[in-house]
């Protein structure tokens, strides 16, 4: 009975998820839409060089204790309490590093412009500090909607002051006060929502454990998200804000979207998986519908974009972003390899595993920096190519590796996994070939005959091959039990 009532409260928070980050994905490309039309590659370039940076603080302001917090057995309300100080210390002292540091930035890049911007973005490492745990309580309840309905209206907001702030001729600060709104309106929404205040902070509350934990996920978080970021961090250093421009409008154009929809579904999926971590194969079960549920639908609408580059960039940034294309090609390719290592992520959190995470994250720093290092060389579309190289070689790795410290046999995952990138691959040439051929026609056009010609293509290969067919089943069925709740 137990099993069945988490089920049905995890199909109903699935469905929440799919509804509320699909009305949240069109507004994030309607943003992207309209201030690529309003700004241009140098705005977008210095607010990336300091979000490459000081993007590490939302690491330490909050020191992975909403990870801890969701994953733990039990939580009570001291301890609760106890992790939100730790959050809005860690938020307050970040804010004042993060205004100190703003003129060293500024002569790191030799880009006087970054110290303002900088400075006007720390308070934000407060805010999301103070409401990180409520976000984390919401969560670990599976009151996923409440959350996402709030996301829903800062993203809302953002998008409304952003485009006015944009045409009125504020530059790069209308995308300031974007990430500002964003931050904003779930530090007033989140705490009304959870219904609980913190009590003063208790030393007598067992944190042991959370704080060991935590402080395990913080040190994964902060190798990964530096290895993640040093490509935008050397382009701007090397190449200045013009060229971080155009390979953050690649970055941000196709992870914003993502960034939707891969947080929630693995927050939701880590909340499942922590409630069977006394079974193994009900784990694996969900573990596999889980990748068959990031895999596809990552894959397929990326292979839309290296299927369709020019046309896609012409509709949504506007021809006179066509630059982008070599790039937008190569980020696709590589967020859709990163996404197939995220179900090992599931493992290390959900079994507590945060030691043997930490160390496939330091192995998986080294090779992606060593990658992007030796890129750089070859100049800014050798970071590009960087970028699809390392995850590449890691997202088996990533699964083995958790396969082994959590002693999951997860060598069926690894085969999901390649045949989700073959099946998609497939579908891309198919796709890429319709495109040339009628790459004279209309932006939109082209992108459309890139649609059919996936669907098609994925149509031919669930008519020839059992195992996509079984891949379908899965995606139908997840999909039935969502929508049914």
């Amino acid at each position: 009975m137990e099993g069945s009532g988490l089920g049905k409260r995890a199909a109903k928070a699935a469905g929440q998820t799919v509804w509320t980050q699909g009305l949240r994905i069109l507004l994030q490309l309607g943003n992207v839409v309209v201030l690529a039309r309003l700004l241009d590659d140098r705005a977008y370039g210095v607010v990336g060089m300091v979000t490459a940076v000081v993007g590490v603080a939302t690491i330490f302001q909050d020191f992975g204790l909403s990870t801890a917090a969701i994953q733990g057995r039990t939580l009570s309300h001291g301890q609760r309490s106890n992790l939100w100080w730790l959050n809005t210390i860690a938020g307050l002292v970040l804010t004042g590093i993060g205004a100190a540091i703003s003129p060293l930035l500024a002569t790191f890049y030799h880009e006087p412009a970054v110290a303002g911007v900088c400075a006007a973005i720390a308070p934000t490492f407060l805010m999301a500090g103070m409401v990180n745990q409520y976000r984390a309580d919401l969560n670990r309840r599976l009151l996923v909607g409440r959350v996402l309905t709030v996301d829903l209206i800062a993203a809302a907001l953002a998008l409304a002051l952003g485009a006015l702030t944009a045409a009125w001729g504020w530059s790069y600060w209308a995308l300031v006060v974007q990430r500002i709104v964003t931050a904003l309106v779930p530090f007033i929404a989140l705490p009304l929502i959870a219904g609980w205040l913190p009590r003063w902070y208790d030393r007598y509350e067992p944190m042991r454990a959370l704080l060991g934990f935590g402080v395990q996920m913080a040190g994964t978080q902060m190798v990964s998200y530096l290895a993640s970021n040093l490509d935008s961090i050397l382009m701007g250093r090397l190449f200045g804000a013009g060229t971080l421009g155009l390979y953050n409008r690649a970055v941000q154009t196709l992870r914003t979207p993502l960034n939707q929809f891969r947080p929630q579904v693995t927050t939701l999926g880590l909340s499942v998986v922590a409630k069977l971590q006394d079974d193994d194969e009900r784990t694996l079960a969900y573990l596999r519908r889980g990748q068959l549920g990031l895999g596809y639908p990552v894959f397929l609408s990326m292979g839309i974009v290296v299927a369709a580059a020019p046309a896609v960039v012409s509709v949504v940034l506007g021809d006179h972003w066509l630059r982008v294309v070599p790039y937008m090609r190569l980020v696709a390719v590589g967020e859709g390899l990163t996404t197939l290592s995220m179900v090992g992520g599931w493992i290390y959190t959900s079994r507590a595993l945060g030691r043997a995470y930490l160390r496939y994250t330091m192995l998986s720093a080294v090779v992606r920096m060593a990658a992007i290092i030796i890129g750089a060389h070859f100049g800014a579309l050798g970071v590009a190519y960087a970028y699809v190289a390392s995850p590449l070689i890691l997202w088996p790795v990533s699964l083995l590796w958790a396969g082994r410290a959590s002693g999951l046999n997860t060598v069926p995952l690894v085969w999901n996994g390649l045949r989700i990138l073959a099946m998609s691959g497939a579908a891309t040439l198919a796709a890429w070939g319709l495109c040339a051929l009628v790459s004279g026609l209309p932006a939109f056009i082209v992108c459309l005959v890139a649609v059919v010609g996936m669907s098609l293509a994925m149509a031919l290969l669930w008519l020839v091959l059992p195992s996509v067919r079984v891949d379908m089943y899965e995606l139908g069925r997840m999909t039935r039990m969502m929508v049914k709740r």
